[in-house]
């Protein structure tokens, strides 16, 4: 009886959690849709009161299409694991991984890309979906080795992002308190990730300036690949780009959490 019991309590919790995930992530879609919405009605109302058809190198249809498909890269790309990081520094939950022969990052990034698995499905349906009602209402096309690209350079986009907001969440050996960083990060990547606007219409000297640093590759490059913004040659160079990026900031993490861990002490643990 007892062990029934315990059988049903463990099923319940496990029923629980799943749709607590479930609904998070239903959530999270419904509000980065009214973002998008927001961002299209902005968009209209420019260019409705502006007597140019193209603004800043965007026609009407592009920047619908950009405001759409960034909103829903930047889904795809996001990390959100910050917060748990930080919460298995202060509470001593780091601790197991050290007298495991799992390495922390090994477990951190086989578990972003685990929960991504789900996430990437539902989300290209949706890409599906989207691609094929822009190709019907504006003339939009779309080869196969284009989409190719772009899923290489959405790969590469997750895996900087993930060792961004990995890198940064190494200040939680420092800070105790670092849920104003995380946001004010997060809210930066988000704005020069081109989540928001394309990065060009803030200026030459302001796209040159965020072609040197790896943010614009986690939305603005893969976004402009597949609205056909991009050469092939300019494609190639930004994939290469990216694969150095993640070359980069794999050192940048592995540096920043191997001095954080000289200071680790395993306070709750």
């Amino acid at each position: 009886m007892k062990a029934l019991q315990k059988y049903k309590r463990t099923y319940i919790l496990a029923l629980q959690n799943a749709m607590e995930y479930r609904t998070d992530f239903l959530m999270s879609i419904i509000s980065g849709g009214f973002i998008i919405l927001v961002q299209c009605f902005l968009w209209t109302a420019v260019f409705r009161s502006s007597p140019q058809e193209i603004i800043n190198g965007y026609t009407y249809s592009q920047i619908i299409i950009y405001s759409v498909l960034s909103g829903v890269v930047s889904k795809l790309v996001s990390a959100g694991f910050e917060g748990e990081i930080a919460n298995d520094i202060k509470t001593g939950g780091l601790s197991k991984f050290i007298a495991q022969p799992i390495h922390y990052f090994s477990y951190r990034i086989c578990n972003f890309f685990g929960e991504k698995t789900v996430q990437t499905g539902v989300v290209l349906v949706l890409f599906v979906i989207l691609m094929t009602v822009f190709t019907q209402i504006w003339e939009f096309p779309l080869r196969a080795g284009q989409i190719v690209m772009f899923l290489v350079s959405i790969l590469f986009g997750m895996l900087i992002n993930f060792l961004l907001f990995y890198s940064i969440s190494a200040l939680a050996f420092i800070i105790t308190e670092v849920w104003g960083v995380y946001i004010a990060f997060n809210q930066g990547v988000y704005l020069l990730s081109g989540a928001i606007f394309p990065l060009n219409i803030f200026g030459d000297t302001f796209a040159r300036i965020s072609s040197y640093l790896p943010f614009q590759y986690v939305v603005f490059f893969p976004v402009k690949i597949i609205i056909g913004s991009l050469a092939v040659h300019e494609i190639v160079s930004g994939l290469l780009v990216q694969a150095v990026w993640v070359i980069v900031l794999l050192v940048i993490s592995k540096l920043s959490w191997d001095s954080g861990m000289k200071k680790y002490v395993a306070v709750g643990g």
